[in-house]
């Protein structure tokens, strides 16, 4: 099934026996009130005006054969009052009143703070037993005092059977690599130089000319200026393209790798200054028909996009091996997650010739949208202490809520944007003065949460020296260890 007109992902529906089964809010048949924020491209949010127990959301699933599944609900609740939350199947699912009327089989929970606060994967004790064949499935909530009304977002609901949930935890712990060098690194640099980037003055070269001319060894030397123990090197953004030859690509789609390979002469030279290397990836962009239509990216089956995913990714991990540290990569959340990913195959691909290399799936400000990872990306994120969830002394990773056992990190704009991508304009100044830069940094390692600060970068391969110098100053007041 192809969404030639639309440009949009539509699922199938279809339970998968072997992994976790999404049902985005977005696909649900939704009832007056109910709006999905963020509409358009290809990312798929939040449900908002969830505020009426009358306000059910229903999907049609087909079940394989009959079987019993657990389930979690994806939810926010912005007045942090209890919430009770219902799902259950049947033919009259959506139909109000009591749900021994409306639904063949049901769970319930209560939502209650201060677990409510921010985003929480609820999970319902107990499991739905659904038959095989066409069920409906309903979602439904109300506030628990007289007025029954409340005020929520939901993202999704998740079926699994327990069995698969267990074993898939399981895996997904024994997959984990160890962040303390990480920690260790105390903060990182981010540069989204990408298709897009213009050089200082001028016109842009062509991609493969420019990844030709970069420079390299003036970038580390500007790296190794600000402390950074690691930097994060965009690949694919705006527009799909690898800054080396990449075979698994080239078969994908001709044209759109380079002669030089530039993230091996990153992770050379870096290395020689004692800087880690992490590359930067987004696995599709509205903005670039030609890959999304190669790479299969609007078919309902996304095995074809994930087995493309996990060629190139795996071909990337073996080409450098424990040269490169990690991965960060984008749009987890509402890119990965509404296509049921098979997580434990990407996770697997994405370490490939590396097993301690760093995972992780950007969420933004959504739920975390797996176990199979190493580290929560934190995408504008400005609080070290993560709304509380981080104690100063602590271990550096998340103990409760959506990002439970990862560790945190905080991805910020330093300058004025993600890429530089003007015409003839110099990269503005940085967000902070060195003071203010300093007490961040203080604040984050205290609490073992690591910064990474996106840097606008020219397409020649150099970084503003106002904000070089910004850190340089900003190192001698905080004076580390």
């Amino acid at each position: 099934m192809r969404a030639h007109a639309a440009e949009a992902f539509v699922p199938d529906f279809r339970l998968k026996p072997n992994d976790y089964t999404v049902l985005m809010a977005a696909d649900a048949k939704l009832p007056p009130g109910l709006t999905p924020f963020q509409a358009g491209a290809h990312g798929k949010s939040q449900v908002t005006g969830w505020t009426r127990p009358e306000q059910a959301l229903e999907w049609e699933v087909i079940v394989p054969q009959e079987d019993v599944y657990a389930c979690n609900v994806l939810v926010r609740e912005h007045g942090n009052r209890p919430l009770a939350v219902e799902v259950g199947w049947g033919k009259h699912a959506r139909e109000p009143g009591p749900w021994t009327e409306r639904a063949a089989g049901r769970l319930t929970g209560t939502l209650a703070p201060p677990v409510s606060r921010g985003w929480t994967r609820f999970a319902f004790d107990g499991t739905l037993r659904l038959p095989a064949g066409r069920q409906r499935l309903a979602l439904r909530a109300h506030a628990l005092d007289t007025t029954s009304s409340f005020n929520a977002s939901v993202f999704s609901v998740e079926l699994v059977r327990p069995a698969v949930r267990e074993r898939l935890h399981t895996a997904a712990l024994e997959l984990r690599a160890d962040t303390r060098w990480l920690q260790e690194c105390r903060y990182g640099l981010m540069c989204h130089w990408t298709s897009q980037t213009f050089p200082r003055r001028g016109e842009r070269k062509a991609y493969a000319h420019a990844v030709r001319d970069f420079d390299v060894e003036g970038f580390a030397d500007q790296v190794q200026a600000t402390g950074a123990g690691f930097v994060v090197f965009t690949t694919s953004h705006a527009r799909h393209f690898f800054p080396a030859p990449l075979e698994a690509l080239d078969r994908i789609l001709p044209g759109r790798t380079a002669q030089r390979d530039l993230v091996a002469d990153l992770a050379a030279s870096l290395g020689r200054r004692g800087v880690k290397l992490l590359l930067y990836y987004h696995l599709g962009s509205s903005s670039d028909p030609a890959w999304l239509e190669a790479a299969a990216f609007w078919e309902t089956d996304a095995r074809g996009l994930f087995s493309n995913w996990t060629d190139m990714i795996g071909d990337a991990g073996r080409r450098y091996g424990d040269r490169l540290a990690g991965w960060w990569f984008d749009d987890g959340a509402i890119s990965y997650y509404y296509r049921s990913a098979r997580w434990e195959q990407l996770a697997k691909a994405a370490k490939a010739g590396h097993a301690g290399r760093l995972v992780a799936f950007n969420p933004w400000e959504l739920p975390s949208p797996t176990e199979f990872q190493d580290y929560w990306c934190g995408e504008g994120n400005s609080d070290p202490s993560v709304d509380g969830l981080l104690a100063v002394g602590g271990d550096g990773r998340f103990h409760s809520g959506s990002h439970q056992g990862l560790q945190a990190c905080a991805t910020l704009i330093t300058e004025g944007d993600w890429v530089h991508a003007r015409k003839d304009t110099d990269i503005g100044p940085p967000r902070w003065n060195a003071v203010q830069l300093a007490e961040l940094l203080k604040a984050f390692v205290a609490r073992k949460n690591v910064p990474i600060f996106n840097r606008e970068i020219y397409q020649e391969g150099a970084v503003s020296s106002g904000s070089v110098e910004m850190f340089t100053r900003a190192r001698r007041l905080w004076s580390p260890k």
